[in-house]
């Protein structure tokens, strides 16, 4: 209409109806704008790699007359990729006997990269093989392993005729779900659940995969409403009591908001474990585009005093997640002196080095060292180096502007320490009843600390590698190795504490990475993410391989949009011996044989400094 009007309109006429479209503008605008709110609750986003795109529906092909034996066995393969609540289409591919031996659900999941990788062929007139190299297994339970490579899954089945058509006969052990990366991608997302801190008010997560689709928020509530897990066991606890049920089989979701009514167990819970309730469903649900929750027992409502029946966030309850570690300062040592740079300036060429610049070191900083002790680690607060001697046998704690103490005990073999948040010196070595983990609390130095030994019996003779505490302090990922067959594990396990905090055990622990061999080094990036430094095979470079924990690692399984995962790889960094971060991925850096300190840039590396060590505060 506006320019109409410019065509037609002279002089004061051309002025009204300038006059008409500003108007009209400025209605629009403020219409627009009138239901914006002008504040909000900050709540966790999306990852960067997490993808956005929402289930792509399947529908699976059926049987076609006349198939071969080949064709009906990848089509039955590939109809799994069809997740509707009966699965009649790839059941159609069975004999009537087999249909219930089909155990999609029951047993775990094979999956592999690529189409190609399925491999089929005849073994007798009533027999054919389907063979496939994978890349994961995702248990029942929705957690996530990677495969080694060079790993093959086999299954037989048997031919007979129906109809006179070819129709499978699956084994008497049954047969799961074998899934191509990219419609496992399409199918399935990973979502934390939410466990608290046991004297605090903090959310961990416990990440695993769940079925996209209409009841992801079904399912993401009934899991939050499981016990802790056994590698969690005694580090976190649930606001939910233990007999605690959906009282319906669904968990409705209109415009974001969620309804979750709950068996009439959770009426047994107190005040804050009811808080609890609340903030971790409201956290977990966030992953099924809910943005807000109400909680009902057997139908009747419930009210939070002062909040009503709607939560938004758990910071609403007084809970929430425990801060990321960011450090624009690190500490280096070069010989025996120390001096402070920014582990994130990355030069780009050799005269950018030298533009670095000078950092005067801070307060409480060693200036000098004996490069006779090794494996430095500092405390969160910045306030003590800890430190191993050359012979591995003794640690020693160097307070700001005091003498050092020395600890000696009929220890060998340490490892580099670890501080936690809570100043607790974390050791690991051998003891006199073999491998072991002690927890020195320094928080007061006067009078002189003693090791505690923590209960650990299911490291046995396993030796610890490297051990590092997660930054809210209730789990640890531990290196170890067997000294029979030289294996290396990394494990995440559980912080569990006395009431004072004091740690006392380590929880069973979940194997993680499980492909890499060489292990040397492991850092915690954030929550739920770690860098551990190892190598996929023997002919295959040292490098950081960047994983989240129950999902696996990067650079091995095909993902959306792309085709080759090991392009997303970080580069080897030849003789790399430690690994830490200034702050999450971006901040990863590795120290390596020669004293050469590099920064990731990109999936390559750049050397920043040299020396012995690098300090970040609690890493």
């Amino acid at each position: 209409m506006i320019p109409a009007l410019r065509r037609l309109a002279t002089g004061s006429a051309r002025r009204m109806a300038r006059a008409v479209g500003a108007t009209l503008l400025v209605a629009a605008t403020t219409a627009a704008c009138s239901g914006l709110p002008d504040s909000s609750t900050v709540t966790d986003g999306r990852r960067l790699d997490e993808p956005i795109n929402e289930q792509i529906r399947i529908a699976a092909q059926a049987p076609v007359p006349g198939a071969s034996p080949e064709q009906i066995a990848r089509g039955f393969i590939r109809a799994g990729e069809d997740q509707g609540e009966t699965h009649a289409t790839a059941k159609g591919y069975l004999t009537h006997s087999s249909v219930d031996l089909w155990r999609w659900a029951a047993q775990e999941t094979v999956i592999y990269n690529r189409a190609s990788d399925l491999q089929v062929r005849r073994t007798g007139d009533s027999s054919i093989e389907v063979r496939v190299a994978p890349v994961g297994m995702l248990s029942t339970d929705g957690r996530y392993r990677d495969v080694a490579p060079g790993t093959v899954v086999r299954a037989v089945f048997g031919l007979s005729r129906v109809a006179g058509e070819w129709r499978l006969e699956l084994p008497r052990e049954g047969f799961g779900l074998w899934l191509e990366a990219s419609a496992f991608d399409n199918l399935y997302v990973a979502a934390p659940i939410h466990f608290v801190t046991l004297s605090g008010r903090e959310l961990i997560p416990d990440t695993r995969w769940f079925l996209k689709g209409p009841r992801l928020a079904t399912s993401l509530a009934r899991a939050q409403l499981e016990p802790v897990p056994p590698h969690l066991a005694g580090a976190v606890k649930s606001g939910f009591p233990a007999s605690t049920r959906l009282a319906v089989n669904s968990v409705p979701v209109e415009a974001g908001h969620a309804q979750v009514d709950l068996s009439a167990a959770a009426l047994s819970a107190g005040a804050e474990d009811r808080r609890a309730m609340w903030a971790q469903l409201s956290a977990t649900l966030t992953r099924a585009f809910v943005t807000s929750i109400s909680v009902s027992v057997e139908g009747t409502q419930l009210e939070l005093p002062g909040l009503g029946t709607t939560l938004t966030a758990p910071q609403d309850v007084g809970y929430g997640f425990t801060s990321p570690i960011l450090s624009d300062s690190a500490l280096l040592r070069t010989a025996d002196t120390f001096r402070r740079i920014n582990p994130f300036f990355i030069p780009d060429d050799a005269k950018a080095q030298g533009r670095r610049g000078t950092e005067s070191l801070k307060p409480d900083d060693p200036t000098r060292m004996p490069v006779g002790w090794v494996r430095l680690s500092l405390s969160r607060d910045e306030k003590q180096v800890a430190a191993v001697g050359g012979d591995l046998e003794e640690v020693s704690i160097w307070p700001a502007g005091e003498e050092p103490l020395h600890f000696r005990e009929d220890w060998s073999g340490l490892v580099r320490p670890s501080y936690d948040r809570d100043q607790y010196l974390w050791i690991a070595g051998r003891g006199p009843q073999g491998p072991a983990v002690w927890a020195l609390n320094t928080s007061s130095l006067v009078p002189t600390p003693e090791p505690q030994p923590l209960d650990v019996p299911w490291l046995g003779e396993d030796e610890v590698v490297a051990l590092t505490i997660s930054a809210d302090g209730t789990r640890a990922l531990v290196i170890t190795r067997s000294p029979a067959s030289g294996a290396e594990r990394l494990l995440v396990t559980g912080v569990v504490r006395e009431r004072g905090g004091r740690p006392v055990a380590l929880a069973e622990p979940m194997a993680q990475a499980q492909p890499l061999e060489a292990l040397e080094d492991v850092v915690w990036l954030d929550a739920e993410s770690f860098a551990v430094l190892g190598r996929l095979a023997d002919d295959d470079g040292t490098r950081p391989w960047i994983g989240r924990v129950g999902v696996g690692l990067d650079g091995l399984r095909v993902r959306y949009g792309q085709t080759d995962p090991s392009r997303e790889r970080l580069e080897p960094v030849p003789g790399a011996r430690a690994i830490t971060t200034a702050g999450g991925l971006r901040g990863l850096i590795c120290l390596t044989d020669d004293g050469d300190v590099r920064a990731k840039a990109g999936l390559s590396w750049r050397s920043i400094a040299t020396g012995s060590d690098l300090l970040l505060p609690g890493r």
